[in-house]
């Protein structure tokens, strides 16, 4: 199926085919990453219908449709892996372990 990504400033978005019961979040961003559409897999954090994704799930989990839309939101990855007991990012996007997010990212 054909998915949009687009950026939260509304300035850019790109069009990817995707299996979306093979594909996890994870892999999603690695292609947004590879692609030069977005930054670095630790600075994205995709959004579908006002929900944050979780790398780990299948695109498959959140229902999603031909054409569906994603928001791109860009954090910086000190934001990401900062260790405060205030909620961020980080809860919902990163929970894979590091050793996992270097061998997609090799």
């Amino acid at each position: 199926m054909k998915i949009t990504i687009r950026r939260d400033d509304n300035e850019m978005e790109a069009t990817y085919e995707v299996n979306e019961n093979e594909l996890t979040v994870l892999d999603l961003k690695d292609m947004i990453a590879k692609n030069n559409f977005g930054p670095i897999i630790e600075e994205q954090r995709l959004e579908y219908n006002k929900k944050r994704l979780k790398n780990s799930h299948f695109l498959s989990y959140y229902q999603m449709k031909e054409k569906s839309v994603l928001i791109l939101k860009l954090q910086s990855a000190s934001t990401s892996s900062s260790n405060t007991s205030t909620p961020s990012a980080s809860d919902d996007d990163y929970d894979i372990e590091d050793d996992q997010l270097q061998n997609i990212q090799n």
